[in-house]
């Protein structure tokens, strides 16, 4: 009876394992499809920098500076 569980278990793991690897290698397979569509020469952008925050009208950045003479 112990033989039966432990194989039933070993078949189990095997069969769980398996479908990760092969729902793994969908994702990827549908990453790939998805990157391939766009055209030969175009550019895609995926970085927005920060918005930086507005100054008043009474501010205005400080900028050190040495007189050189």
């Amino acid at each position: 009876m112990r033989d039966i569980f432990y194989t039933v278990v070993v078949v189990w793991l095997v069969w769980r394992i398996l479908s990760s690897v092969n729902s793994h290698r969908a994702k990827k397979a549908s990453q790939t499809q998805s990157s391939s569509s766009k055209k030969e020469g175009e550019t895609t952008v995926n970085y927005v920098p920060p918005q930086k925050k507005p100054l008043d009208a009474t501010e205005g950045e400080y900028v050190d500076y040495e007189e050189i003479k």
